[in-house]
């Protein structure tokens, strides 16, 4: 049979395939895919160039680092995979031919949905694709030649190239699981790091697979609409964890990333920026154009221009990220001066992870502690701390965010605080606390309880630890 025959008789096959293979990335799993831009950073500089060039297959990690980078445009990561899988299977099918293969088209499938299932990893590098692309074409081109002593020291030659490559392109790192929870996981990220806020409180109140980021995320949506304690109960929550992202042994990269977001927002610029610097470090390759961003935004609040300046050098040499860092850039140039310092609270000590302490020294000496303070208070209230939660809300809240009303939820945990030795119409009217929270709770005591899931009454009573 002819090539252009067994083309023929395979085309539709091959077409149907690589049409459900696309459509399979596009819609099945594209943010598997998009979370790949997060674990490069490809600069367009010769110095920077000149770095790949120290490790083995060179070629096929500039290629693929500098295609990596277009995936956050909408569309692009299933488009330029599926497009370099077919360069892949043209290439196998090539190599197929000449060795006497019956229908060398439909065989040289299968080699290709293995990588394409590998290449759904988030941590497995583009590199492994374009690698794979070039070594198929260049065994493609050697099988043709003619002079059998020749063809035979090419073969050899390539294989001496291929064995250092594989080796090289083989991940380092431990291997995240594939999945539909974890694909709603890096969607609800992705509408977060786009500013699509709406989309994120959306997800968050749906969360079908009851996650612990995308309970994160919602909680975050919340906190930046400055409604945290209002929405808190109306969602899945996972104890505290849906606050914070904890930063221990064992992390996977992408939640490291993710857990610089909440401390920013509330404030806690030495953690965010611990986390960031641990994102960047336990990234597949020790590079994130992503995390180099965050660095530069906590370099910002912490009125660290010098090093904030470098970050943004850094970043107008990539493709996306260019233009924002230009106006980062611009901005120093001339408002370097006049730029508010976001992190004006009292420097203190503590460790990793304590959130509590941190969350108290920024809500009791930042200027714009709000935010750290509804975080402190929600935090004693998914952890049931009821001690805690009277205190922090009598020095740091009381009397200077409740001159307006009273969060439901902060009235509904203060009623399980009142003391009894006072009277209660003095506690209900010194802590502003509604007629109708009032009623609610007398129904509630009554036995109508499934009147009130969305209460901290009942999740005081039901919630279980996070898993």
């Amino acid at each position: 049979m002819s090539l252009r025959a067994d083309r023929n008789r395979s085309i539709l096959p091959v077409t149907l395939c690589f049409v459900a293979l696309w459509a399979f990335f596009q819609f099945a799993f594209p943010y598997h895919l998009a979370l790949k831009e997060r674990y490069v950073l490809f600069l367009s500089d010769a110095t920077w160039l000149s770095t790949y060039f120290q490790k083995p297959a060179p070629l096929s990690y500039i290629t693929g680092d500098w295609l990596t980078q277009f995936f956050l445009i909408p569309g692009a990561a299933a488009l330029l995979v599926t497009a370099l899988l077919f360069l892949f299977w043209d290439g196998i099918r090539l190599i197929l031919k000449p060795l006497g293969s019956k229908h060398p088209a439909l065989w040289a499938l299968f080699p290709t949905a293995v990588l394409a299932f590998l290449i759904l990893f988030p941590e497995v590098p583009l590199a492994v694709l374009t690698g794979a692309c070039f070594f198929a074409w260049l065994f493609a081109a050697a099988v043709r030649i003619r002079s059998r002593a020749l063809r035979l020291g090419t073969f050899l030659l390539l294989l001496a190239l291929l064995i250092p490559t594989a080796r090289s392109l083989t991940p380092t790192a431990r291997l995240s699981r594939i999945s539909l929870e974890r694909e709603y996981d890096y969607r609800i990220y992705f509408n977060a790091c786009a500013g699509h806020w709406d989309r994120v409180e959306k997800m968050g109140l749906r969360n079908p697979h009851e996650s612990v980021v995308t309970a994160y995320y919602y909680n975050l949506s919340q906190a930046r609409a400055d409604r945290l304690p209002d929405g808190l109960l109306k969602a899945y929550q996972p104890t505290w964890h849906g606050l914070f992202i904890p930063v221990r042994e064992g992390v996977e990269c992408f939640r490291l990333m993710a857990s610089a977001d909440a401390l920013i927002l509330s404030g806690d610029y030495a953690q965010a920026q611990h986390s960031a610097m641990l994102g960047m470090t336990f990234s597949p390759r020790q590079r994130s154009a992503a995390m180099l961003r965050t660095m530069s935004d906590i370099a910002f609040a912490n009125g660290d221009y010098d090093t904030a300046r470098r970050y943004l050098k850094m970043l107008s040499h990539t493709a996306l990220y260019k233009r924002w860092a230009q106006e980062g850039l611009r901005l120093l140039d001339t408002e370097a001066g006049n730029l508010t310092l976001k992190n004006d609270c009292r420097d203190i000590l503590v460790q990793h992870n304590d959130y509590r302490t941190s969350l108290a020294n920024i809500a009791a000496t930042a200027s714009q502690g709000k935010t750290a303070t509804d975080y402190l208070l929600c935090l004693d209230l998914l952890d049931k701390n009821l001690g805690n939660f009277r205190e922090d809300y009598d020095t740091l809240y009381k009397g200077r965010y409740d001159r307006q009303t009273v969060p439901v939820l902060y009235q509904e945990a203060l009623l399980m605080t009142f003391d009894e030795n006072t009277s209660p119409a003095d506690q209900l009217t010194e802590y502003r606390i509604a007629r109708q929270t009032l009623d609610n709770i007398t129904e509630f005591l009554k036995g109508n309880e499934g009147l009130f899931r969305k209460s901290y009454w009942f999740y005081y009573k039901y919630a279980q630890p996070a898993r």
